[in-house]
């Protein structure tokens, strides 16, 4: 290969390389796991001595006798201002917000007074709030102050941190008006008056210089301090500066909103923590520096012009040579700077792009023969089974961006009560459970020719009738959501996991289906006014006690679906026009209580308010199955009794919330 040629595929590879790294937080990614690796393997540091914990923890909870979910009273916090001045503490800093007034107007004063005793730093919380309008709605800039009581004693400091993926690397940094006007609870600690970078601070890039996982910083159980018996380390408070706040050896419940994933590995980090290692880097001068993105990338893309050159111009073998002295290398300096306080980037291209030049000097014919093939069968396996790819290939095209608007019939479905499930349960057995489930879930959709489009948390939106046409999408759709309800009963029959309760709800319309998205970025989905009613559908399964509903598009476009039992008509926020719902019961409803049932929703919607009741209860004791939708129309019954029935009201159900 000619120089000019080799120059030309090393500056164009070093400019893809720049513009892939600009654009992707894949590389960022990398390169903050793998620093995080090099502190793990550096271990532990010391900490600077001044900085000290006092831990609202468990042991408090118990000996204070606080009620778990409970504000901690104020005269709590006066003691322990007023005992921490006893031991000489310099500063308290409290990660909490002291918002209104208290149950104790005296614990307030008392509480005042003991800051005023003492340099004092209390929490403040910036947030915005969605206001809705005709128009659409606007963000609105709100800031949550302490008391006034305690302002006039007290340093404010902002208390919100942001994390990234639950990490916290990187130092707050204002992202609003309001922001800027505040310190960080840190800053107001080392005495700083707001939160603007300025000469000799940490820059926007900069990393937090932590001293080891959670629980490295000395600190005090909040009871002890308090405890005349305690038996403190001698001289610990001293000329400190004090953090206080949540530190549970649980991070589930309502601790898990202020603990994140520590870069130095287990266990999790709190808020406060976070707080106070900042606050220790502030004082001392010491953190891990790091120079601009556009700086960094720039620098990778240089060397990978030049690696890509050098890869060109060397045989596999020597290249390879090249590649292993360049790793050993990269690794010994970068961990040996981070320990300074300097971060090296390259993670990337010494442990990904370099390896990959190696491969593609001997690969690169066969991949360029072989991707066009495979990246077809590659995507659309996602979306629907493997014995339909072919089909979707002779069609052709199945790739390209763009949208075509069809009828088709859309489902989502839902765990019930999933939150409180997970809490209960180690994340990896969460994730555990939840692949075991959508293993069982997405079969069911395959088998019965549905495309899969995405997961949402722990719900799955399917659609049927594209890419690939079917004439009977709408029962192939309630046909999957029957199938599902009996994949997860037996999945619920292993006792493998808690038991779950999946919600099915159906829909079918107009939809825009197709690839969207950016030249760069796209994926098969489908959106419209359909696919939401579906979504809401979906939700309103709670209100009726129901697993499956379908509206009555869905209910048309399959013949009339015998055994579809009416659920009522409904109208949900967004839409003028109100829609009927149905749901299909396995085993079948007993005949009785189902005549009850149809009979009370007939009397309902003719305002025969008195027949509608009787016919309701007899269902609702009759059935267990119907017991919630009973009880909701009965209550609505309650309701509509007291006020005059809206213009042309012919029985629907109004639901401004999901």
């Amino acid at each position: 290969m000619r120089v000019w040629a080799k120059l030309a595929i090393s500056l164009g590879i070093g400019t893809l390389s720049l513009l892939l790294s600009l654009s992707s937080g894949l590389f960022e990614d990398v390169e903050l796991r793998v620093s995080d690796l090099w502190l793990q393997l550096r271990g532990r540091q010391l900490v600077p001595s001044g900085v000290v914990i006092v831990s609202m923890d468990e042991a408090s909870y118990k000996e204070l006798n606080v009620p778990y979910g409970q504000p901690w009273p104020r005269a709590l916090h006066a003691r322990l201002v007023r005992r921490l001045k006893e031991l000489g503490a310099k500063r308290v800093v409290f990660d909490v917000l002291f918002a209104g007034p208290g149950v104790d107007a005296a614990a307030d004063t008392a509480l005042a007074e003991a800051m005023g005793e003492l340099p004092s730093v209390v929490g403040a919380e910036a947030s915005m709030r969605f206001i809705q309008n005709q128009g659409g709605g606007y963000l609105i800039e709100e800031l949550e102050e302490p008391y006034e009581l305690f302002r006039r004693s007290a340093v404010e400091g902002l208390i919100g941190l942001r994390e990234r993926k639950s990490y916290i690397r990187n130092f707050p940094l204002p992202r609003s008006d309001q922001e800027r006007r505040f310190p960080f609870l840190a800053q107001a600690a080392a005495g700083l008056r707001s939160s603007e970078l300025g000469p000799g601070l940490p820059g926007p890039y900069d990393l937090i210089r932590y001293y080891g996982p959670g629980r490295t910083i000395p600190n005090i159980s909040y009871w002890e301090v308090l405890s005349d018996d305690a038996k403190l380390s001698s001289g610990l408070l001293r000329d400190a500066t004090v953090f206080v706040g949540l530190l549970l050896r649980s991070d589930t419940g309502g601790a898990q909103k202020d603990s994140y994933l520590s870069p130095l590995g287990p266990p999790m980090i709190f808020g406060l923590e976070v707080h106070a290692t900042i606050f220790a880097n502030l004082s001392q001068r010491s953190w891990i520096m790091r120079p601009s993105p556009l700086l960094e990338r720039s620098c990778q893309a240089a060397f990978v012009a030049v690696a890509t050159f050098v890869a060109l111009s060397l045989s596999p073998l020597v290249f390879g040579i090249v590649v292993a002295s360049a790793v050993v290398a990269w690794c010994l300096a970068a961990f040996l700077l981070i320990g300074s306080g300097f971060f090296l980037v390259g993670a990337c291209t010494v442990l990904i792009v370099l390896p990959l030049l190696l491969l593609g000097t001997s690969l690169r014919a066969y991949l360029l023969a072989r991707r066009s093939e495979e990246s077809l069968r590659s995507a659309f396996e996602l979306y629907v089974s493997p014995e339909m790819v072919p089909q979707l290939q002779s069609q052709g095209g199945a790739l390209t961006l763009g949208g075509e608007k069809l009828w088709v019939t859309a489902l989502f479905t839902d765990i019930q009560d999933f939150t409180s499930i997970s809490e209960e349960m180690p994340a990896e057995k969460t994730s555990e459970m939840l692949n075991a489930y959508f293993t069982e879930v997405v079969e069911v959709v395959f088998r019965n020719q549905g495309t899969l489009l995405k997961f949402i948390g722990d719900a799955i939106f399917a659609i049927w009738g594209a890419p690939i046409k079917l004439a009977n999408h709408a029962e192939l759709a309630i046909k999957a959501g029957r199938d599902i309800r009996a994949a997860v009963e037996r999945f619920n029959s292993t006792q493998r996991f808690p038991p779950l309760i999946t919600r099915i709800g159906i829909h079918t319309g107009p939809m825009l289906v197709g690839n969207l998205g950016s030249h760069k970025r796209f994926d098969y989905t489908a959106i419209g006014d359909s696919v939401n009613l579906a979504a809401r559908v979906e939700g309103l399964n709670k209100y009726f006690g129901t697993d499956i509903l379908f509206t009555e598009p869905t209910r048309k476009d399959t013949g009339g679906f015998a055994g579809a039992v009416q659920i009522g008509t409904v109208r949900v926020k967004g839409r003028r026009e109100p829609v009927r719902l149905f749901s299909v019961f396995d085993p079948p409803l007993d005949r009785g209580s189902l005549a009850h049932w149809e009979e009370g929703l007939a009397a309902f919607c003719r305002a025969q308010f008195s027949e509608a009741e009787r016919s309701l209860t007899l269902a609702r004791d009759g059935e267990p199955r119907l017991r919630v939708a009973c009880e909701l129309y009965l209550n609505e019954l309650a309701d509509l009794g007291r006020t005059p029935l809206p213009l042309g009201w012919g029985g629907e159900l109004n639901f401004e919330s999901k």
